[in-house]
């Protein structure tokens, strides 16, 4: 509850201070919008910030991606228990004991979604967009993924990050909201719900149905839309020395802080 509490009142405070952006139709639906970040020669500069209709074929492509992330964990978690290797990840077994419970299952599922994607893709990326889409998607997934602060956790939320952050880029903040509750409030509790009244054949049922749905998606995806990907990707390349950025002091101290952090918790868990 932590970590929700501190989404609460960040989310809290930018609705204060940036209102005029937040408390705004193109905000949540997309559309034209004035950048106020990035090289003095675009600020003030009129760009596009979502605004592309969802069709249900793309929605399907997403959703594919989605059970594709969380299919490859599964391989993944699964593999590595095989040759003895258990990946431990505190912050899932706790959301996992707790989400039974109406409250929990609120905040995983609904409150935190929309409180993350507000603050991660609606102002950090968008920010971040007049320095190139690639770098807006992947700087404000990092950071959602650091801000977890669970290494198992933190590598799932990277790669989800990356999804949600395209939907939300090119279509809008409340796709990418409708998508983030969709994974964790169903998907999530689907696999939590399973384990709880089923036990372990059920759990291990429907980790094996997610990995095969999962993979197969991510074949037919990539298969039919690679190609598309590395265009866009092309497209939207950042300038020389974008990236250094993420040399900056203040990057480096929060990047170590987190980690230091996440290993932390991670031995704790190990070492029980």
């Amino acid at each position: 509850m932590a970590s929700l509490a501190v989404v609460l009142v960040a989310v809290g405070f930018l609705t204060i201070v940036r209102r005029r952006d937040i408390l705004t139709r193109e905000f949540w639906l997309g559309g034209a919008h004035t950048d106020t970040y990035g090289e003095p020669n675009q600020l003030g500069h009129i760009s596009q910030y979502g605004g592309a209709r969802m069709t249900p074929r793309w929605a399907l492509v997403f959703l594919a991606l989605m059970f594709g992330v969380q299919g490859v964990q599964m391989a993944i978690t699964w593999g590595l228990s095989q040759i003895g290797v258990d990946l431990v990840s505190p912050a899932l077994e706790s959301i996992s004991e707790a989400s039974v419970t109406v409250s929990m299952w609120l905040y995983a599922g609904l409150i935190g979604p929309i409180c993350e994607e507000v603050l991660f893709r609606g102002v950090l990326m968008k920010e971040l967009k007049p320095l190139g889409k690639n770098f807006a998607i992947v700087t404000s997934a990092l950071i959602f993924a650091l801000f977890h602060q669970d290494l198992v956790q933190s590598t799932y939320a990277f790669a989800m990050g990356l999804v949600l952050g395209f939907i939300a880029m090119e279509y809008s903040l409340i796709w990418a909201i409708a998508l983030h509750v969709f994974n964790n409030a169903v998907l999530g509790g689907l696999d939590t719900g399973i384990a709880h009244y089923f036990g372990e054949a059920g759990s291990t049922a429907f980790m094996w149905a997610t990995i095969a749905i999962g993979l197969i998606g991510l074949i037919i995806v990539f298969a039919r839309y690679g190609k598309g990907l590395t265009e866009y990707r092309r497209a939207n390349r950042s300038v020389k020395g974008t990236y250094s950025g993420w040399a900056s002091w203040t990057f480096i101290v929060f990047v170590a802080i987190t980690l230091a952090s996440a290993i932390f918790s991670y031995v704790s868990a190990v070492m029980g």
